[in-house]
């Protein structure tokens, strides 16, 4: 249908209802909303969460279960409601008159939330493993290294300053993350031009321009659609909060969302072009999760006797992918160093990561990625649901991409399910934010069809629950959202510069009790901090009363962590705990580390 005119707009004052076919999907989407969170519940009340997963259990009741009934509660109330069929005229003129303008608009929001908030809301604080490794590793980069050396007199105590997601370097002599470089080599850049802490707002304004092109590319005659794309992507608090972070997300949105509007260009320019950003999307943290958006468009190449097109496709992708695999033992190669595991760190040491992922799974993992996706939506643009709902039609007949983009989702579903079903922290669900345009733009699919067959006044309806949607996603969730990754963060924010102002050489921590405790274990890739802060678990017990002779230290525990408001965790035993606890007792017999005082 093509874009609707002036007249269209100027429907006498008046109500309406939304189209039948709408109201049914809202009621529907509610109800299926409210129902997952009964069984959500009891899911979790028959087969209890294991204590490292049961921070999604946390975010389900302290963050999510609430919000997702009071969304349910808003889509069912509007499929009643009689909307009003003229919206405000300046609303209406901006949307005809020029479609850039309000993306424009759209991609200041983020980049000034993004751009503020990683202020405001976290106090420039890098709360969980990902995000710290995220800038620990750019720190790297920017200063020509590609693995930081370590001093010697530490090299005996690496695991213990850096205790999770690192490099196997032989002999304790190097620090890097064992994630992919991608997301660090971005934030690397934007620190040597400015502040590294914009790069999520930079990265989420880009993606919302690509949204707005790809819509003129899907839909060149509908101007609505061009700004429909883009809002729903801008609109939605885990795109405007995830902005504010390091995570690698905010790069997989972005580039996703660029690799598709080259693709749609259909041209060597654009195929050339969709491939040197695959190299890098497919780099920037998990190697899986580019591929996985990819993958439905080389097989719909294939299906269309682009056979050629496709292979080429899928030649590049193999060797991209083989080049990523390997980087890690390209990396100590070209640092002079080596992998502790003697088959090296390369393609081998990645399939071992990969089979132990499938081998580990969890066991509740149905229930684990239900509250994974009820979290997505809650922090999504309420429309959002209801529209993607309506996109079933076209990705039934296979219009346009609609069938690529919902094949993506779905691989990433069931990947994730399978491999990485419990996310840890994250605003929303992050394992799919790269896919926040995927599931936009499926919207405006939805979007198109339900408006092809609407009545003038309902059409009209519409568009005015949209945008009462929207100011409902901005005005309340968003700033919901905010004060609630607020107050998450604010106690390890406090722990942490407590730790930073100890007047000792060495805080060692112990997170017995502590909800994610190891992740106040930050050092500077240098080693440059002082004190350093070692996680107890892993401190050799051997050289511990070498290091309490050399060194004044402090203790941070349960006690300080819970004083400064740290949520507790329940306290399993096992043999991590039954080695802490003989490193507490060591400890205590040789009269090393005082206890931190902190102010609550």
């Amino acid at each position: 249908m093509a874009l609707q005119t002036q007249d269209a707009f100027a429907l006498q004052a008046g109500e309406s209802l939304l189209p039948l076919t709408l109201r049914r999907v809202l009621i529907g989407c509610a109800a299926s909303c409210v129902a997952a969170v009964a069984i959500g519940y009891v899911s979790a009340a028959l087969f209890p969460l294991q204590p490292q997963i049961s921070i999604t259990d946390y975010f389900f009741r302290t963050q999510d279960s609430l919000w997702i009934i009071l969304i349910a509660g808003f889509l069912a109330a509007s499929a009643f409601l009689r909307f009003p069929t003229t919206i405000a005229p300046a609303f209406t003129a901006a949307r005809l008159r020029s479609a850039r303008l309000a993306t424009l608009a759209l991609m200041a929001l983020v980049f000034v939330c993004g751009a503020a908030g990683s202020a405001l809301v976290f106090d420039d604080f890098h709360l969980s493993r990902d995000e710290f490794l995220a800038e620990f590793d750019a720190q790297i980069f920017r200063s020509g290294h590609l693995i930081a050396p370590v001093d010697a007199e530490w090299r005996l105590f690496a695991s213990a300053l850096a205790p999770r997601f690192m490099l196997p370097v032989a002999g304790g002599i190097g620090f890097v993350s064992n994630y992919l470089p991608g997301n660090a080599l971005l934030r690397a850049l934007v620190g040597l031009l400015g502040d590294s802490n914009l790069t999520g707002a930079i990265l989420t304004a880009i993606a919302a321009a690509a949204a707005y092109g790809i819509a003129r590319r899907l839909w060149p005659q509908r101007d609505d659609t061009a700004v429909l794309a883009p809002l729903l992507v801008a609109t939605a608090s885990q795109t405007l909060v995830t902005s504010m972070t390091s995570y690698a997300m905010c790069a997989h949105l972005a580039l996703n969302l660029v690799w598709l509007w080259l693709f749609l260009r259909d041209d060597r320019v654009g195929h050339a072009g969709a491939m040197l950003v695959g190299v890098l999307a497919t780099g920037l943290h998990q190697l899986a999760f580019h591929p996985l958006f990819v993958a439905p468009f080389i097989v719909g190449l294939w299906f269309k006797n682009r056979r050629p097109l496709a292979v080429t496709y899928a030649v590049v992708y193999a060797l991209i992918c083989l080049f990523w695999a390997s980087y890690p033992q390209l990396a100590l190669s070209y640092s002079g160093m080596e992998s502790q595991f003697p088959r090296g760190a390369g393609l081998f040491y990645f399939l071992l990561r990969a089979v132990f992922q499938l081998t580990h799974g969890e066991y509740n993992a149905p229930t684990i990625m239900l509250m994974n996706i009820l979290r997505f939506i809650s922090w999504q643009n309420p429309f959002l649901l209801p529209l993607v709902v309506l996109a079933y039609g076209p990705i039934r007949k296979g219009r346009g991409i609609a069938r690529e983009l919902a094949a993506g989702l779905c691989l990433t579903v069931c990947a994730v399910g399978l491999i990485i079903v419990a996310q840890g922290h994250g605003w929303g669900f992050r394992y799919l934010h790269g896919l926040i345009g995927s599931a936009a733009l499926l919207g405006a699919y939805g979007w198109v069809d339900l408006m092809s067959r609407a009545e003038d006044a309902e059409a009209a309806a519409t568009r005015t629950a949209l945008v009462v949607s929207t100011a409902f996603a901005v005005i309340v969730l968003f700033p919901v959202h905010a004060l609630q990754a607020r107050d998450f963060t604010a106690p390890y924010v406090k722990a942490s510069a407590a730790i930073a102002s100890a007047p000792t050489d060495i805080v060692i921590v112990d997170q017995t009790g502590l909800r994610a405790g190891e992740d106040l274990v930050q050092n500077d890739p240098f080693l440059r901090n002082k004190p350093k802060v070692l996680e107890l678990t892993e401190i050799d017990e051997t050289r511990l009363p070498a290091l309490c002779r050399r060194y004044s230290i402090s203790l941070f525990n349960s006690s300080q962590g819970l004083a400064l408001g740290i949520a507790p965790v329940a306290i399993v035993p096992d043999e991590a705990q039954e080695r802490r606890e003989k490193l507490r007792a060591m400890l205590a017999k040789i009269s090393c580390g005082k206890p931190l005082e902190v102010t609550p």
